[in-house]
């Protein structure tokens, strides 16, 4: 028995609730109605997250099956937690490793707290979008041949725009070393279920992957899985990581997030190959119509192959921009408009995720939006309906530009962050700011990946591309309403 038949069995046993959470499965105040049953505690016959040894391990071994690892964990603290743990469970203080520079912010604050030397490996990338391009094993292999003392490598595939790495061949570079490979593969949960889709991370080496198993699948927000591969001679502490979790996971983990987990399996287990089939032909319907539009593009799995040469995209994936208008004005309309709701707004696109659990309905609504859209566009353009057309609006002149600085710089590096953070600060005016070293992360989010680290120094192309993010409405986290950022140095 897994942890949803035995969840179910308790509930319908009939048992009263002497024991927390306190709103003892009442569903008269309950905006979850009956759902509110489920939330249960630690009780006899539903195991110990912290400790598991019934159901819940039943389930994960189910996970683990299903994706191939040697053992998986259930995250109840997304992916976050899981990242947190394989990093400290892999590294002591003062341990060198190398990340990918558009990792994670969690990434960063598992390196803070553990103290340890951090270098980079950056993407190249794709300029005329403005989003980071997959890293190779031979730029990996080049950066531990100089410096064989990295313990461990950190890669962010796929990325959230749905860019995968050269995880095999990054592979083999780590462990030719003998390092660890810890792959975020948060968005990659996914993968690999499919012949259209990407292979999984699993299956091509890497130590320790992490997959959110909401973001692209049936699974409630903040639920994920930390997968143990231990391959490659590679000695992976399994306890260490399993300690870490302890830690940094509740101590009253949610019942209905670990069933809502386990359930995902069984769907994936049960339907997914008819659901991974019906998304792939709702896809390219939707694909069809949009190599149809004027002014509007929709990149994904397909364009990202023939305009790009790049394989292995996530189809689930798609970057709506023009040429012709503002992006984020685009990103706008749909949701005021239309009422859809994109994922994220940025100065040259905005982003869609389409998921397996997408009705035939949902994409219609997409793409007749888009050409409701671009029929507009085209009658703006050509006269019909002058300056006042509500489409029209500021060109993304600048875009470009703000993401080859904001994603393709590289900051001077004057300290690691754990020292940075140590020191006293000042907050001083953004444009005041170039020459000093930055005392905060500093980041657009989503996606939550840091354009300044503490410890980095601030230039002056920082500063403006800061300001212009501000200025166009975009979320940037780390800096206070009136441009104030804290420095030192």
């Amino acid at each position: 028995m897994r942890l949803c038949e035995a969840l179910k069995k308790h509930i319908a046993c009939g048992y009263y609730p002497a024991h927390m959470p306190g709103h003892k499965g009442n569903p008269e105040y309950s905006f979850l109605g009956d759902i509110i049953k489920y939330d249960v505690t630690e009780i006899d016959g539903l195991d110990n997250l912290h400790d598991a040894e019934g159901v819940i391990l039943k389930s994960e071994k189910h996970a683990a099956s299903l994706y191939g690892v040697k053992e998986s964990h259930f995250l109840i603290n997304g992916s976050t937690v899981g990242i947190l743990a394989a990093i400290l469970g892999v590294t002591k203080q003062g341990d060198k490793i190398l990340i990918g520079r558009n990792c994670h912010r969690s990434v960063y604050n598992a390196a803070e707290i553990n103290r340890l030397d951090v270098h980079y490996i950056y993407p190249g990338l794709m300029k005329d979008i403005g989003i980071c391009r997959g890293i190779s094993g031979e730029e990996v292999d080049e950066i531990l041949r100089e410096d064989p003392g990295i313990k461990a490598v950190i890669i962010t595939s796929p990325t959230y725009e749905g860019i995968s790495s050269d995880i095999r061949g990054i592979a083999k570079a780590v462990h030719k070393y003998g390092a660890v490979l810890i792959v975020d593969a948060a968005h990659g949960a996914h993968f690999g279920f499919h012949e259209e889709f990407p292979e999984s991370v699993a299956s091509q080496g890497a130590d320790i992957i992490i997959n959110s198993v909401h973001k692209t699948l049936p699974s409630p927000t903040q639920t994920a899985l930390l997968h143990i591969n231990d391959v490659n001679g590679v000695k992976v502490n399994k306890e260490k990581i399993r300690k870490q979790l302890m830690i940094y996971q509740s101590s009253s983990p949610s019942y209905l997030l670990m069933a809502g987990i386990d359930n995902c399996i069984s769907i994936l287990e049960e339907h997914g190959r008819e659901l991974f089939d019906r998304y792939l032909i709702n896809l390219k319907l939707l694909e069809d119509r949009a190599d149809k539009l004027k002014h509007i593009s929709v990149t994904g799995r397909r364009s990202f192959h023939e305009e790009y040469g790049i394989e292995g995209a996530d189809p689930c994936k798609l970057l709506i921009c023009s040429s012709q208008f503002d992006n984020i004005k685009l990103y706008d309309i749909l949701r005021t408009e239309y009422r859809i709701q994109p994922e994220m707004e940025a100065e040259n696109y905005c982003l869609l995720i389409m998921t397996i659990m997408d009705t035939e309905n949902g994409f219609a609504r997409v793409i007749n939006a888009l050409e409701c859209i671009d029929e507009k566009l085209e009658n703006s353009l050509t006269g019909l309906h002058g300056d006042a057309d509500p489409i029209k609006g500021r060109k993304n002149s600048d875009g470009s530009r703000l993401n080859d600085i904001l994603y393709g710089s590289r900051p001077v590096k004057r300290m690691n962050a754990f020292e940075a953070v140590d020191r006293k600060s000042e907050s001083i005016y953004l444009k005041e700011a170039v020459g000093r070293i930055s005392a905060s992360y500093i980041n657009l989010y989503p996606p939550g990946i840091p354009v300044l680290v503490p410890g980095e120094e601030i230039s002056k192309d920082m500063t403006e591309a800061i300001g212009y993010a501000l200025d166009r409405g975009l979320k940037v986290q780390g800096i206070t309403a009136n441009k104030e950022i804290k420095v030192h140095g």
